[in-house]
């Protein structure tokens, strides 16, 4: 029988090959997840320069082609001069000197003559016609441009529409007339949907750019009260977005005057899903005035329903919402001493009870985020059945907070902020307040 040979260490314990040759193997392994992560790290981290230096240079490059293109024309004053008998590669080159300047009447011009001599597909020169003349407001002149070039099966002009009706319908956004904005963005997508193979990128876009016109049209019209036209609006947003709470939201306060019944519906899972955030007392109001109706129509079982709804709606806020202006929070110390080379973060804040009532629990998570990103969070109590926080601010509860994140520089400080979520339920926690570091000059200085 041969002995396995054995191999001591520095402490004299022996060691077999076996777990020699594991440990060798389990040192190397190490190594290259270390090295993996951090190169990893330095991708991303080079990535994200190459896409500052990217839009960096992009600005950079306008401004150069911009300088270019006005020497270029002041040196050739003549560029328009007999332009229906130039070629139509040159009426494309000048057009583009000209709108590169800002200058789109005189870029309109050479564009149009572009389109005459352009070729069949080819539908460059008109999109470029319809970008001056959007940028110069002449609307007129671009739908019966678009209304001749007639549809038919092909690629490059369901390219040239969707682009042309996106490039229309933001000229329209930017100078406020959201309907025709909407209007366009919508026969872009029209277009955009004969495509076979979209993009998810491109396909959210022009949805975004419609829900966003459609969203401001309903503003504008409940500012001059027409809120049944507004409601119209914003359903058509619900059609893009079914699952948007805000939206549902929206059409439920504007539906508890004029149709409480249907604003319940709304207005009802909402309550169930983020009660925080949702209004009672609107929703009780709808729930009244839907009560009242059934009433009026014999309904009074419906109405009853409606009633008793009120009144647990009342008792389940008391027991488990709290509101964000239910409660103040007032920033009282803010220390920041080096202790081993880092900055240990302190705070204290007071918090008072604005509310009628006392509050009998009450939790909060103190989230200490960079770039909204949560790094740590500190959890406490507010007030418990023993110590209830008293209404009306008459007593406040002072609260200390100690973040366990390294800080190393106080400059690193003004990278952070701290949110503040108060709950009487987990379920629904309430933002009540969200402050950048450091708060106040001041207290930071006097903390140094």
């Amino acid at each position: 029988m041969i002995k396995e040979k054995k191999i001591k260490s520095k402490y004299n314990y022996k060691k077999s090959i076996k777990i020699v040759i594991f440990e060798y193997l389990k040192t190397i392994m190490l190594s290259f997840i270390v090295a993996v992560i951090i190169t990893f790290g330095l991708a991303i981290k080079a990535r994200n320069e190459m896409i500052k230096n990217i839009y960096a240079n992009i600005k950079e490059q306008k401004l150069i082609d911009r300088q270019m293109a006005e020497k270029f024309i002041q040196s050739n004053s003549d560029l328009l001069n007999d332009i229906k008998n130039k070629k139509y590669i040159v009426c494309m080159h000048i057009g583009e000197l000209y709108e590169t300047v800002d200058d789109y009447e005189k870029a309109q011009i050479a564009y149009e003559s572009a389109v005459e001599k352009v070729g069949v597909g080819n539908y460059k020169p008109y999109y470029k016609l319809i970008c001056v003349l959007a940028a110069q407001e002449k609307f007129n002149e671009i739908n019966k441009i678009m209304s001749k070039i007639k549809d038919f099966p092909d690629k490059k002009l369901i390219k040239f529409k969707t682009k042309a009706y996106l490039a229309i319908g933001d000229k329209y956004y930017s100078i406020g007339k959201f309907v025709q904005a909407a209007k366009n963005h919508e026969k872009a997508k029209f277009y955009y949907d004969k495509f076979k193979k979209k993009d998810k990128v491109v396909e959210q876009s022009i949805e975004n750019r419609i829900i966003n016109s459609y969203i401001q049209v309903a503003n504008t019209l409940v500012n001059m009260g027409y809120n049944s036209d507004a409601v119209r609006y914003l359903k058509k947003v619900e059609k893009y977005i079914p699952d948007d709470l805000i939206i549902k939201y929206k059409i439920g306060i504007i539906l508890s005057d004029s149709n409480p019944e249907e604003a319940v519906k709304y207005l009802e899972p909402l309550f169930e899903k983020i009660p925080q955030e949702i209004d009672n007392g609107v929703y009780c109001s709808a729930l009244m005035k839907a009560a009242n109706i059934a009433d009026l129509e014999g309904r009074h079982t419906v109405a009853k329903k409606y009633r008793y709804k009120i009144h647990s709606a009342d008792l389940f806020i008391k027991r488990k919402v709290i509101y964000k202006n239910d409660i103040d929070t007032i920033i009282g110390d803010f220390t920041v001493k080096k202790v081993l080379f880092t900055y240990p973060l302190k705070l204290n804040y007071n918090f008072a009870n604005l509310t009628g009532y006392p509050i009998k629990q009450l939790k909060a998570d103190f989230v200490l985020s960079l770039k909204n990103k949560a790094l740590e969070t500190y959890t406490t109590d507010i007030a418990t059945k023993d110590e209830p926080l008293i209404p009306n601010g008459i007593e406040q509860k002072q609260v200390d907070v100690k973040f366990k994140r390294l800080i190393f520089t106080k400059k690193e400080l003004v990278n952070y902020s701290i949110k503040i979520y108060a709950y009487k339920d987990e379920k629904y926690k309430t933002l009540i307040s969200e402050t950048r570091i450091p708060i106040k000059q001041s207290i930071l200085d006097s903390a140094y």
